[in-house]
């Protein structure tokens, strides 16, 4: 009966999996993934959650970016 219940220890191994969530999730997911594995392995859940904003922001940036430099060509209607 103890084998069912073992508890997490610090330092155990985390899956390269989990870098799925915050890739389908943002970051809502590395929050997740940081959440579930912050006990197992710090440093990798750590690294999940910068993932997560990286992946979050990143894309953001690019379209603003895009978008301020495509604004200015694009004419108002003129009536005549």
């Amino acid at each position: 009966m103890s084998s069912a219940a073992t508890p997490w220890q610090p330092g155990q191994h985390v899956s390269a999996a989990w870098y799925l969530v915050p890739l389908f999730f943002g970051i809502i997911g590395g929050i997740i993934a940081w959440a579930v594995n912050k006990d197992k392995d710090p440093k990798r859940a750590r690294n999940l959650l910068i993932f997560g904003l990286v992946w979050t922001l990143v894309p953001v940036i690019i379209a603003l970016a895009i978008f301020l430099y495509t604004v200015p060509f694009i004419a108002p209607p003129t009536y005549p």
